[in-house]
């Protein structure tokens, strides 16, 4: 657990520091609290847009609808602009069109292309389900205050417009957002040399950074990485299959299972890490002077500080 002065990527940091001290992972101080805010934000998306049947991806969708001149664009834009295939963003214009909140029709010039339009429905959806997006922003205002807020919203915008110059994102949420899928799109890329996946890398990090013998409970790694039991145990059924980790019964314990680290587990994050720490510094260092991201890093730690602390309350 991140101790009262930090937040669990300081305790990440810390780890890394112990067991692989000839890497300097402090880039992922910001990367790391930008995903872990961005899935905490998330969830709290997915809650309040349940209850409208809205996607976080599909209310993206509407809100991307809602910000065009004619409140219509393209599927090709509107991939672009959500980093979707052709495949996903037709899957969620189909739910949506479904739902009553977008349309598609043909344009009047060239009857082969498609438009999707924002129907009257849709408009009103966007402010109703939109309320959700208010309250994180809100939050962000009473945790940091609204000038250290502009500073936050600013950097970020720098780190959006790095990576995609003709992006324009309104609020501080959905520019973290945004951030964290780039983040973890690049991550894909990065660890799909190494045979592995991001998701499957991130359960073999947190086995070797517990230091030898390089093992953990089960539990203990799903809530550092925020997920479910279930859902860790797809992730390491695929890495014993591979040989990357093993699992047994504990010999203190013969009903609590550990999970350990293989050589060629050990082996593979000793090779993949730097190179994962050295995409993050190459991204930070093309929009962020030094100043800026050891500021951008201390305002994400606030946000998740207070974030985990209210986790943890809702949990007492």
């Amino acid at each position: 657990m991140a101790t009262r002065e930090g937040d669990h990527v300081d305790e990440i940091l810390d780890e890394w520091r112990r067991v692989h001290p000839s890497v300097d992972a402090s880039p992922i101080g910001i990367t790391g609290r930008v995903t872990r805010i961005a899935l905490y934000t998330e969830r709290s998306a997915d809650d309040h847009l349940e209850r409208y049947r809205l996607t976080p991806s599909g209310f993206e969708v509407l809100l991307a609808l809602h910000g065009s001149a004619a409140h219509q664009l393209s599927p090709t834009l509107l991939a672009k602009g959500r980093q979707m295939s052709s495949a996903g963003i037709t899957g969620l214009v189909d739910q949506l069109v479904a739902l009553g909140l977008a349309a598609r029709s043909r344009e009047r010039h060239d009857r082969r292309r498609v438009q999707v339009s924002l129907t009257h429905r849709g408009s009103e959806m966007v402010a109703v389900a939109g309320a959700g997006w208010r309250r994180n922003q809100q939050r962000l205002v009473r945790t940091l205050g609204a000038d250290s807020v502009h500073s936050l919203d600013r950097l970020l915008g720098r780190l959006v417009t790095a990576g995609d110059p003709g992006a324009s994102l309104d609020g501080t949420s959905r520019k973290i957002a945004r951030i964290a899928l780039s983040i973890n799109t690049e991550a894909e890329t990065v660890f799909s040399r190494f045979g592995v996946t991001h998701a499957g890398f991130q359960v073999l990090a947190s086995l070797y950074r517990a230091g030898p013998p390089y093992r953990r409970s089960p539990s203990r790694v799903a809530r550092g990485l925020m997920l479910s039991g279930a859902g860790l145990t797809g992730r390491m059924d695929q890495l014993e299959r591979t040989g990357l980790l093993r699992r047994h019964r504990d010999r203190d314990d013969r009903r609590a299972v550990v999970v350990e680290l293989t050589h060629a587990g050990r082996s593979l994050v000793r090779a993949a890490f730097p190179v994962f720490v050295a995409t993050h510094l190459r991204m930070l260092s093309q929009a962020l002077e030094p100043e800026q991201q050891s500021t951008l890093s201390a305002l994400l730690r606030t946000v998740l500080q207070q974030i985990e602390s209210s986790e943890a309350l809702g949990r007492a």
